[in-house]
């Protein structure tokens, strides 16, 4: 592993620094107090490499200031650093100096702003040649976050999730969906390397698609009915063969050239004697084929009936068959939640069984190496032992918090189960009783063919005063022959009206086709609409499955990732209200969120990123540790520790593993 460790800065005219030098050792302390120059050694650290505070702002305010607040011109401001990267000593060095030129016509010299010079083992360098340097001993964003305890947690969660991620390795979707049995189809769902994300929104998109056209149908199928129309088609056929039979009389006529008065009259006579013969035959056929007609019905009736009840018991089983799949879901979560729940009662155990041992080393100063008087010793020891009860609390608390959780969700996924079971009864219920419907009613459908059978469909078609009726007709038409017709203006004129009486009732009747056509096309909307929620229901399967996938691989990530690090654990996705799951990333101590925890627990946690973070990117930085007063403990690293503390002297007071300086 990389090793870079600051040796020695050299600061002159920097901010508020006019000159200092500073030795560093594996652990550096810089005290002092507020404004005294902390902050400052810092932002020339990152300066002399970057160009940049430690905020990482560029533009900052490096020159002295005068007590006006104005910057002091002439002066030279530069850091130089001495660093040992892997046993080898690099000195750079970076100088900021003003210009100052003379115009023509000027007798003095005019600021004309500044220029910035660089050496590398005090050979000067070129600006591009510098930053490669620095950049081959450290890039920036590496050092950012190898240097800073809070800079990690700082930056966006995504750019922390996606520098998590890139420590672990993306987890494959074949390794995710081997883990749960129930994740099996996908594998033939996402055949030839298909990814989730693809294929779960083309599975929204076709929902989304199916459910417009599941709501246009109802609309559809009232557009049909409303276009039947309802006629007496069965009189108009006998009004259009008796007005045709007329059509045909006056053609007759109108040929012959009878004009007669008389004829008129007798025509019109017969064409009422027919209009009434033709008028009590339809009634008396109606009558005769009603029996037929009422049966056909009924069967009808009765088909419909059964096919209604056959298409409910296949819904019905559709739905049992979810509600199963449903308790095996969730017996197969309570058995994962008993068993977290039994670890975590023996992590509790382990965790209250453990007893607080003092560190005999902390009797002693860790830079003279002196041991404190027994008081000291006995006031290190209380806060110590207070400090392991108060963490030991919280984790005993958390795991408490964990198991409770546990049992609220197991109640939760009884009831659940309990409620599921109610419904399988109901639905069984109603299977059984339309099963038992289904074969009454087709027992009375084989009793309604066989009367259907039964009937004598070919029986002679009368009615009362038909004879007398077809004797009128007869004799009328022998009257009617014994005349001739010289003007036919009259007969024409009502065979006109005949032939526009004909057009009207063809049209009519026209609607007997139209309405069959549109009888057919709301069975087939029907028919349409149960394949769509068919559709429907098996493409939700695919996506509880897609979610389900995504559950399995935030435990698989998750689990991955925190395997990385010793008490920090990261969130990498919460429960959203409606069941889904929302990304984000988000470092918990000891199930505290960060932004939450103390400023101990924040820069102990930061280091232990940084940890995890050298040791991915090969490489140890100084950490620089600001408010370090405020920790008492800090957690063990391999880093070079520059500790940033606040006290009571009020000029710089530095101190080292190896010796101590007055600045």
């Amino acid at each position: 592993m990389q090793s870079i460790l600051i040796k020695k800065l050299i600061i002159r005219n920097f901010k508020g620094i006019k000159a200092l030098e500073v030795d560093f050792g594996n652990v550096t302390n810089i005290l002092g107090g507020n404004a005294t120059g902390k902050t400052t050694i810092f932002d020339s650290f990152c300066w002399l490499l970057f160009g940049k505070d430690s905020k990482d702002r560029k533009d900052f305010e490096i020159k002295t200031l005068d007590s006006n607040g104005q910057a002091i011109h002439g002066l030279e401001h530069s850091v130089t650093g001495i660093l040992e990267v892997n046993g080898e000593e690099i000195e750079l060095q970076r100088i900021l100096m003003e210009k100052w030129t003379k115009k023509k016509g000027l007798a003095d010299k005019v600021f004309s702003g500044h220029e910035t010079t660089y050496y590398i083992n005090q050979v000067p360098a070129k600006q591009k040649e510098y930053n490669e340097k620095v950049d081959y001993i450290l890039p920036d964003t590496t050092f950012k976050l190898i240097s800073n305890p809070l800079y990690f947690n700082s930056i966006e969660w995504k750019k922390q999730r996606e520098i998590l991620l890139e420590i672990i390795g993306d987890i494959e979707q074949s390794n995710v969906i081997n883990y749960k049995k129930e994740l099996k189809p996908l594998k033939q769902l996402l055949s030839n390397n298909t990814p989730l994300e693809d294929f779960r929104k083309k599975v929204k998109a076709q929902i989304s698609k199916y459910n417009k056209d599941k709501e246009s149908i109802p609309f559809r199928i009232d557009e049909c009915n409303n276009s039947i129309v309802e006629d007496d088609f069965k009189i108009l056929e006998s009004r259009r063969t008796t007005i045709q039979g007329g059509i045909n009389a006056l053609a007759k006529q109108i040929a012959a050239g009878d004009n007669s008065s008389e004829r008129m009259k007798l025509e019109k006579e017969l064409g009422d004697l027919k209009l009434e013969y033709s008028t009590k035959y339809t009634k008396a056929k109606e009558s005769v084929n009603e029996p037929l007609d009422e049966l056909n019905i009924k069967i009808s009736d009765k088909k419909y009936e059964i096919s209604d009840l056959e298409h409910k018991i296949q819904i019905l089983n559709r739905d049992k068959a979810d509600v199963e799949e449903a308790i095996k879901n969730s017996d197969s979560a309570i058995i994962k939640h008993k068993e977290k729940q039994q670890l975590l009662r023996e992590e509790w155990k382990q965790e209250f069984s453990t007893i607080f041992e003092f560190d005999e080393d902390e009797k002693f100063c860790p830079t003279c190496h002196r041991e404190y008087e027994s008081e000291q010793i006995e006031d290190i020891r209380d806060n110590a032992e207070r400090y392991f009860d108060e963490v030991k609390t919280k984790k005993l608390n958390s795991i408490n918090k964990q198991g409770k959780e546990l049992g609220e969700k197991i109640k939760e996924l009884e009831a659940l189960i309990e409620d599921n079971n109610l419904k399988i009864a109901n639905y069984t219920e109603k299977l059984d009783e339309y099963s038992l419907k289904i074969t009454q009613l087709k027992t009375e459908l084989e009793q309604l063919e066989i009367q259907k059978q039964s009937l004598n469909t070919h029986k002679t078609i009368t009615f009362e005063g038909e004879q007398e009726l077809v004797q009128a007709i007869n004799e009328l038409k022998s009257r009617i022959e014994e005349f001739k017709l010289t003007d036919t203006t009259e007969l024409t004129n009502r065979k006109l009206n005949l032939e526009k009486e004909l057009e009207n009732i063809n049209k009519r009747l026209g609607q007997i086709e139209i309405n069959e056509t549109l009888r057919n096309r709301i069975q087939e909307l029907q028919e349409e609409e149960r394949n769509i929620a068919n559709e429907i229901a098996k493409l939700e399967g695919y996506d509880f499955l897609c979610e389900e996938f995504i559950r399995t691989k935030v435990e698989l990530l998750e689990e991955r990732i925190n395997s990385k690090f010793k008490t920090v654990r990261f969130k990498l996705f919460e429960q959203q209200i409606n069941g889904g799951l929302n990304e984000c990333c988000e470092a918990l101590i000891d199930g505290v969120p960060f932004s939450n925890a103390n400023t101990a627990s924040q820069i102990n946690a930061g280091i232990e990123i940084i940890n995890t973070l050298s040791e991915f990117y090969g490489v140890t930085a100084p950490i620089f540790i600001d408010n370090r007063e405020s920790v008492n403990e800090i957690v063990p690293t391999e880093s070079q520790l520059i500790n940033l503390t606040v006290s009571k002297d009020k000029k710089l007071k530095i101190e080292s593993e190896k010796e101590q300086e007055v600045a």
